[in-house]
């Protein structure tokens, strides 16, 4: 039995050596305007190791019209879904995604796959949402209102409407739960 738990121990220490970067926050929720010209939200990748990554943009579902720009930690042109980095061993790098709505109301993600040369892989995923206060509420009141139980703030307090700049909890019949980001 102590042999086992001994080979488990050296199997998981190999595992987390062999890894040669982390990433701080994998799902990022970010959210603006229509009207704004961008918006964006970042992370670090932390390096475990010197090794060049490769990313590739894997999930690009937004509305049409809208568009989307990288950095890491260079600033990279609109549209561009893939390149390299080379890190180096205890540096952190700035990883960031920027959407532009270009005054078109609406919900998009982005999925960057990362990998080194040892097969270690993370997804980074940026979800945004860009509308008008009057626009989220009316698209989704609009589809849900038959749905709606209750709408909670971050306090868990249930209130009757939605104020800008926050976060509501929307409960639905089923008791399932949504989270709704609401902007000027």
């Amino acid at each position: 039995m102590k042999n086992i738990f001994f080979y488990i121990s050296i199997l998981m220490a190999l595992n987390s050596y062999s890894q040669s970067f982390s990433i701080q926050q994998n799902d990022i929720s970010i959210s603006g305007n229509s009207s704004d010209n961008d918006f964006s939200a970042n992370t670090y990748l932390d390096a475990l190791s010197n090794t060049t990554l490769y990313w590739s943009i894997i999930t690009d579902s937004m509305p049409t019209g809208w568009q989307f720009s990288n950095c890491f930690p260079n600033c990279y042109a609109k549209g561009v879904y893939n390149s390299t980095l080379s890190i180096s061993n205890g540096q952190d790098y700035y990883l960031n995604c920027h959407f532009y709505p270009n005054n078109i109301p609406g919900e998009g993600k982005i999925t960057m796959e990362i990998t080194d040369s040892a097969g270690t892989t993370k997804l980074v995923t940026w979800h945004g949402i860009a509308g008008t206060l009057s626009g989220i509420i009316d698209n989704y009141y609009q589809a849900n209102k038959n749905k709606i139980k209750n709408i909670y703030n971050l306090s868990g307090q249930i209130v009757k409407d939605f104020k800008p700049n926050k976060i509501y909890i929307v409960q639905l019949n089923d008791n399932s739960f949504t989270k709704l980001f609401i902007t000027n």
